[in-house]
């Protein structure tokens, strides 16, 4: 029978796993130094390992021949868990089994000593699907387990978990994989299956994958089904894509404002038999791609395309203001949704392209007025970061200030005082399941907070970013308040914000004193006067 090639090509050793170093060296130092848990949590997206480094977990615990942490794969404890005659090693869906009376049976088990190795491994798979009852009934097993139990739980859901379960696991986070690793990782599955694959589709299944190593070979083998030859066209064929031209020449329609044209090209793809809502995912991400060119020094680190196509785009971002295309996502957000909820797909397409076109899109939106003029003016700061700090302010930002008052000069806070907040901080774990908080009231502010990390120092959170728009997010009173909702409901605890690090020197207008008040308010002195002493 046919294996697919998420199956075939599965990793047998930690070493074979694809963007989760910080998961498996841990792993492994753990297991040459002897010090196994009894209980582990893995926890991120789908597709990114969790099932995979459970079963590699399980093999080495009991392997007769461990090598450097790695289990041999040759021994009868190896070769009898991989082929499923060890029943010592139990794989449980919790989606199925999430009774109390489940869990509770699987606890009588748990005194009995394994019979053919030396530990008794249940892995129990999306676990956060568990009930509350039998999340009691699993507690006090997890908390004290006989010495020949391990207990390994994965879920993609991990807020869904008590607090009580948690604090009795040994956490590790799984990462979205990097799709320069996708893609090489599909590369020589091609090539070991004697198949040929261009680069660029590589990177555009890698791309369509979003993170998820499974996805992206169950997508290959769709594509290999149709061609031993894999272009990008046969990935776009393959997953029912559009192709690149035609979310560009979309684009170009939105930008000079030819609503015929645009309604022209959806009918072309429609009667192609496209699906408008998976189009109206994919303009989702090239506005994206839009708005990241506008506000990071170096996009092209992590967006998926062809140099031509990245090209294309950024040309096409220069053509649009950023509230712009700010604006644009949530309206195509909007939308989405929609037609998610059974509106009519191709009515829905259309007229959002009208919209588009004729520049409604603020209207109805829900993007603050304000927030528009924030957004403008960090896209003049952003145009403006190679130029060298003037000791005045320039004649363009007295325009901008608001009527009344000049441009506030306010200077970083000084490195002992940053020191005082930073000495003590601690990388914030959770940071991700707050994003994804964030995400479930608006995929677009979530979106300008991707590749931000946080730090706790007291009763801070300090955000850091390589570019500078979840700064000018934070900025806004409502956007801040989100925040500290958000973090509150995933630790329970209530914070203030910060920044982590600061540029030399920063000028804003008067909003920019509202993202300092917190550290006036925990006695932190921040120079904010109109002048210019050192």
């Amino acid at each position: 029978m046919y294996r697919v090639l998420y199956r075939k090509y599965r990793p047998r050793f930690f070493a074979d796993v694809i963007g989760q170093p910080q998961v498996t060296d841990t792993l492994k130092n753990e297991l040459i130094a002897g010090r196994i848990a009894h209980a582990y949590l893995f926890t991120g997206s789908r597709g990114t390992g969790k099932t995979t480094c459970s079963k590699i977990l399980a093999k080495a615990v009991n392997c007769l021949d461990p090598q450097n942490g790695d289990p041999c794969g040759k021994c009868e404890a190896c070769l009898g868990i991989d082929n499923g005659s060890i029943m010592d090693v139990v794989e449980i869906d919790a989606a199925s089994n999430n009774g109390v009376d489940d869990i509770r049976a699987l606890r009588d088990e748990t005194v009995f000593a394994p019979a053919d190795v030396k530990y008794r491994v249940y892995i129990i798979d999306e676990v956060h699907m568990l009930s509350m009852g039998a999340f009691n009934a699993l507690l006090k097993t997890l908390e004290e387990p006989p010495p020949h139990v391990i207990f390994i739980l994965a879920t993609t859901e991990l807020h869904k978990l008590p607090a009580t379960i948690l604090s009795r696991c040994q956490r590790f986070d799984f990462h979205r994989i990097a799709p320069a690793d996708i893609a090489k990782r599909l590369t020589l599955v091609c090539e070991s299956e004697g198949v040929h694959i261009d680069e660029n589709a590589a990177l555009l299944l890698a791309g369509i994958a979003d993170g998820a190593m499974r996805d992206a070979l169950s997508l290959l083998d769709q594509c290999m089904g149709r061609s031993d030859s894999i272009t990008e066209e046969v990935v776009r064929n393959t997953a029912g894509l559009a192709d690149k031209g035609h979310l560009i020449a979309l684009t170009d329609t939105f930008i000079s404002k030819d609503a015929g044209a645009a309604i022209g090209i959806i009918d072309e793809l429609y009667s192609q038999s496209k699906d408008m809502a998976r189009l109206c995912d994919e303009l989702i991400s090239h506005y994206r791609g839009m708005m990241l060119m506008k506000t990071m020094k170096k996009p092209r680190d992590i967006l998926v395309m062809s140099d031509d196509d990245y090209n294309k785009t950024d040309k096409q971002s220069q053509a649009m203001p950023l509230a712009e295309i700010i604006s644009g996502i949530e309206t195509l957000r909007t939308a989405y949704e929609n037609m998610q909820r059974g509106a009519n797909r191709r009515v829905e397409m259309e007229m959002t392209a009208v919209k588009l076109c004729e520049q409604l899109t603020s209207t109805g939106a829900g993007i603050d007025p304000s927030f528009e003029k924030r957004l403008a003016a960090l896209e003049n700061t952003m145009k403006s970061s190679a130029r060298p700090a003037q000791t005045e302010a320039s004649p363009a930002a007295k325009a901008s200030a608001p009527s009344g008052g000049t441009p506030i000069r306010m200077k970083r806070p000084s490195a002992a005082e940053m020191d005082k907040l930073r000495s003590n901080a601690v990388p914030m774990t959770q940071w991700p399941e707050v994003i994804e908080e964030i995400r479930k009231s608006s995929k677009t502010i979530a979106a300008g907070f991707e590749g931000s990390t946080a730090y706790i120092s007291g009763r801070f959170v300090l955000v850091d970013s390589p570019n500078d728009i979840c700064f000018e997010l934070l900025k806004v009173s409502s956007q801040r308040e989100s925040m500290r909702v958000a973090i509150k409901k995933v630790t329970g605890q209530e914070y203030k914000l910060g920044r982590y690090s600061y540029p030399d020197e920063v000028r804003e207008d008067d909003a920019l004193s509202e993202l300092m008040t917190d550290f006036k308010s925990a006695g932190i002195p921040v120079d904010d006067n109109n002048n210019n002493n050192t």
